[in-house]
C-alpha cells in the first residue's frame, strides 16, 4: 500500500500515521511515477485528521500533544525542513513524525536521536535563508498591462520561492510581486503560486534604473573612514552581493 502525502505539515503527520496503522509505505506526490499509480495508493489529503487521529488512538493511544505547542513547534520545523534541498528530505520528516509518535514529541524536540538533529539543523538553515532573501532582495517597480508590479531577481539554495513570494507580497499589497530565477518567474496566482518562463511575463524586466538611483543614495550615505568590509562580508553572503546594489563594494 502506497500513503501519498504531500509538503504540509497536517499531510505529513496523517502520513506518518496511517504508515503505522496501514504498515504502508509513505511517498511524496514528487516521487509518484503515474506507472504505478493504482487502487492501492491513500492520498492522505483526501482524509480527516480527526477521523485519521481517531482510529490511530484506537490502537496505539490519545497523542493529545498534537494539541499543544509541542505539536506547533514540530509543524513549523516540519516545513522547513521539507524545503531544504537533499534527496532524503521528505523521508527524514516522514521518520521524524514516527519518532514523536512513538517516543514523544520531547524525544524529537530536544534532539536525541541523529535523525533529530539533521532535522532541526535543516530547519534552521532554511529558516535563515528565508530571513536573509526577505532583508536583501530588491524589488524594482515595472509596467504591464494590469498596471505596476514589483520584480527582483533571486537565488536561492533550497526551495523556498514560494515562501518567500509570499512574504513580500503582505509587503507588497497594492503591486504584485514577481521573483525571477534563472529563466522562471514566480508568482502568485489568486492563492496558489505559479511560474512561467522569464519570455513570457506581462511586462520587461527592470532595465535597473531603479538600482543605480538606490546606489546614487547609497554613496551619499555611505561613510570610507567607517567601512568594515569583513562586517558586512559576515552577515550578507556573497551570493546575495548581486541581490544589492552596494553589494558591488564587497568585490
Amino acid at each position: 500500500m502506497i500513503i501519498l502525502y504531500r509538503t504540509t505539515p497536517s499531510s505529513f503527520m496523517k502520513a506518518a500515521m496511517l504508515s503505522r496503522l496501514r504498515k504502508g509505505c509513505c511517498l511524496h506526490e514528487d516521487e509518484l511515477s503515474e506507472s504505478i499509480l493504482n487502487d492501492g495508493v491513500i492520498d492522505v489529503d483526501n482524509l480527516n485528521m480527526d477521523d485519521v487521529r481517531r482510529d490511530y488512538e484506537k490502537v496505539f493511544g490519545t497523542v493529545g500533544w498534537l494539541d499543544g505547542p509541542k505539536a506547533r513547534s514540530l509543524a513549523k520545523a516540519s516545513l522547513y525542513s521539507s524545503r531544504y534541498i537533499a534527496r532524503d528530505r521528505y523521508h527524514l520528516v516522514i521518520n521524524i513524525m514516527k519518532q514523536a509518535l512513538v517516543y514523544g514529541p520531547d524525544y524529537v524536540l530536544g534532539r536525541v536521536s541523529r535523525e533529530a538533529r539533521t532535522f532541526f539543523n535543516r530547519a534552521r538553515r532554511v529558516c535563515i535563508e528565508i530571513s536573509r532573501a526577505c532583508g536583501f532582495i530588491r524589488l524594482e517597480p515595472a509596467e504591464c498591462p494590469a498596471g505596476c508590479v514589483m520584480a527582483g531577481r533571486v537565488e536561492f539554495t533550497n526551495d523556498i520561492s514560494d515562501i518567500v513570494l509570499r512574504k513580500l507580497s503582505r509587503r507588497s499589497k497594492n503591486a504584485p510581486v514577481y521573483l525571477v530565477e534563472k529563466d522562471t518567474a514566480y508568482f502568485l496566482s489568486g492563492r496558489k503560486t505559479a511560474s512561467c518562463h522569464v519570455r513570457d511575463l506581462p511586462f520587461d524586466l527592470p532595465d535597473g534604473g531603479f538600482s543605480e538611483f538606490w546606489e546614487a543614495y547609497y554613496d551619499s550615505q555611505f561613510i570610507e573612514g567607517r567601512k568594515n568590509l569583513s562586517l558586512a562580508r559576515k552577515h550578507l553572503p556573497q551570493k546575495c552581493w548581486s541581490w544589492v546594489p552596494e553589494g558591488k563594494k564587497l568585490r
